[in-house]
């Protein structure tokens, strides 16, 4: 299956190759194998559809990653060269809208796509892709990010692409939380109990990594072997073996084991229950959030002590604590986790440094706080800390059921 890769850039800059590379994995990963690889500026609309007219005369395949800041009306171009007109795909709009926060002509527009296309749902993301196929040519349209189109190929990509020629790769998916450093040696001395080679790619966000083991179909034996080894050696920090997120995969054991959570937040703002509450259903184990971002909010709807903020400050590990068990006491709910911390820029008037964090876990039988020192800008700390909370929760329910 001869294919080309099409890539955009704003114009007088040019494409990252880890970007490039990684695009091609993920890729590689579906069953699809780059033969050329086609690089786009953000208004090069003639350019486009000269290439799209070349490539579908000289290739099998094209897979497009599409960006938002592209000036020209790609999906028109598409639409045109393949006799299909764009229409808003309800499927897709059904998708779109989960993140578009109300906007529907937002959804609309993300849903828009040729009448004869199959649909890809971004189940990350607003944006939704597409699947274009005539009898000698298919067309993938996907978005640029890699954590969305992983999940992407995976579930929709690569069954298509067996259906149509027959895939000769098989992808297994771990999600791993944490210092990546043991994880890649463990990863290093696979190789050695395999009884043929195997490809792995890790993928990394604010500490979550997805770890991409590709082998070849006959290597069944392999795939059993080369997964035990991991997960007895990091059977702590692997919170799933599927493409499944941290917020997911915490609203899933909630779930089948019948828990409800609360969640006090100071400057994560939100943003852990938000994740949680993005699966549907989520009604069932999610209690309630709260944002107790200045101290007054925290004495009075969490019930921490004046003297306790006065002592040791609002980002403490004393205030996590309080956070926690006040939140719980006035819940019904099974969990609770607090946050308290500085994203910065800039630090507060007690000079404690920027990317210091608390977070705090509590039960009706124990409470747990954690100490973090984060670096990089704002976002990504408060992402980091968000990620952390969410894999705390997971370690934590664990215990909790076991007791």
């Amino acid at each position: 299956m001869k294919t080309a890769l099409a890539l955009f850039k704003r114009e007088g800059q040019s494409l990252d190759p880890q970007f490039i590379s990684q695009i091609e994995f993920e890729l590689m990963c579906g069953g699809v194998f780059i033969d050329k690889l086609e690089v786009f500026s953000q208004k090069d609309a003639s350019g486009f559809k000269r290439a799209l007219d070349r490539i579908k005369d000289g290739y099998d395949a094209l897979a497009i990653a599409y960006s938002d800041f592209i000036e020209f009306d790609i999906k028109e171009i598409i639409a045109q060269s393949f006799n299909s007109p764009l229409i808003v795909n309800q499927k897709a709009k059904d998708y779109a809208e989960r993140f578009c926060m109300g906007d529907g002509a937002l959804a609309e527009e993300y849903a828009l796509m040729p009448l004869d296309a199959l649909v890809l749902p971004n189940e990350e993301g607003a944006f939704q892709g597409f699947i274009l196929d005539e009898q000698e040519f298919s067309l993938i349209y996907m978005p640029d990010n890699i954590l969305e189109i992983s999940p992407i190929l995976e579930r929709y990509v690569t069954p298509f692409l067996e259906s149509k020629l027959g895939g000769t790769k098989v992808k297994r998916t771990l999600k791993y939380f944490g210092d990546k450093q043991p994880l890649l040696s463990t990863l290093y001395t696979a190789k050695d109990i395999a009884s043929g080679e195997f490809d792995y790619y890790l993928t990394e966000k604010n500490g979550d990594i997805t770890v991409s083991l590709i082998f070849e179909k006959e290597q069944k034996e392999d795939q059993h072997a080369v997964l035990r080894f991991i997960l007895s050696n990091h059977q702590k920090d692997i919170y799933a073996e599927q493409e499944e997120s941290l917020a997911t995969r915490v609203f899933d054991i909630l779930r089948l084991n019948g828990l409800k959570i609360s969640v006090a937040e100071s400057f994560t703002a939100g943003r852990i229950v938000a994740e949680i509450i993005n699966n549907s259903g989520a009604s069932k184990v999610v209690h309630e959030g709260v944002v107790a971002y200045s101290n007054q909010s925290k004495i009075d709807r969490l019930s921490v002590s004046p003297a306790t903020l006065s002592a040791h400050g609002a980002v403490s590990q004393e205030v996590a604590y309080e956070m926690a068990r006040g939140l719980l006491a006035k819940s019904d709910a099974d969990i609770a986790i607090s946050t308290t911390g500085i994203a910065g820029p800039r630090s507060d008037d007690t000079l404690k440094p920027v990317g210091l964090c608390y977070i705090g876990i509590a039960t009706k039988n124990w409470t747990r706080t954690y100490k973090f020192n984060f670096t990089g800008t704002r976002e990504e700390i408060t992402e980091t800390a968000k990620n952390n909370a969410l894999f705390l929760a997971i370690k934590n329910i664990k215990k909790l059921l076991e007791e």
